[in-house]
């Protein structure tokens, strides 16, 4: 059999995970609903739980916030290697038939929603992700995760939008209450110049026409011949 000599080329792909501190403004309400943007029944209010305050919606409302994904030192080509939002959001349900710590316990499980999403600078939607949820929590609140990524480029500002409803409305500030938000984003920093990009582009290159001039029996043996392992 011919002896085939096949140089393998391994480019190591280090890819470095940095993570953002929390990018949300006024995400616990102490300075009432500065940063959000509000819709319907809702409004901020003294907690009588951990935390000073919170929101609390009645029949219908929202909130959301816009916040930006680059900076000084986040640079375009590194949210362009792909992100990744996680966000954390403290929701307090007493009603559904088990929070019996709410005095205004009436009527089925109350709805509380969490949109996430990735927009570009002209504030096109290239990704999103909602998740709706009706669970009955205790009188302390319960956190919440919930996660968007986009492999792709042009990624430039994150909106977080959050909403309640209550399934006993109409009524008096009825709903679900949310507190403690907080979003960050994972991304990497790595930035390849125009020689390294090149570089690899012509590795790639040379490997496949390598490749097209064996046929997959040798190179299938060949790579066994490689992984061997050297007998001393």
């Amino acid at each position: 059999m011919k002896r085939i000599s096949i140089v393998l080329l391994l480019i190591v792909n280090t890819s470095y995970a940095d993570v953002t501190g929390n990018l949300i403004t006024n995400g616990t309400f102490d300075d009432g609903n500065v940063g959000w943007i509000t819709s319907g029944d809702a409004q901020v209010i003294g907690d009588c739980c951990p935390g000073g305050h919170d929101f609390e919606f009645g029949d219908i409302g929202s909130i959301e916030q816009d916040f930006k994904l680059y900076s000084d030192t986040i640079t375009q080509p590194m949210l362009n290697n792909g992100i990744t939002l996680d966000s954390t959001t403290e929701w307090q349900n007493g009603e559904g038939g088990e929070g019996g710590w709410a005095g205004n316990n009436r009527g089925g499980a109350d709805s509380f929603t969490v949109r996430l999403q990735i927009k570009d600078e002209l504030g096109n939607v290239l990704a999103t992700t909602t998740q709706t949820r009706t669970d009955t929590t205790g009188i302390n609140g319960v956190d919440y995760s919930d996660s968007l990524t986009y492999t792709g480029t042009g990624s430039r500002v994150g909106n977080i939008y959050l909403s309640g409803e209550d399934a006993n409305a109409p009524d008096n500030l009825g709903g679900p209450n949310v507190d403690n938000i907080s979003v960050t984003m994972t991304y990497d920093p790595t930035v390849l110049s125009i020689a390294e990009t090149a570089i690899i582009a012509t590795a790639f290159e040379e490997i496949e026409e390598v490749l097209t001039m064996v046929s997959p029996e040798e190179l299938f043996l060949s790579l066994i011949h490689i992984s061997e392992p050297t007998r001393l």
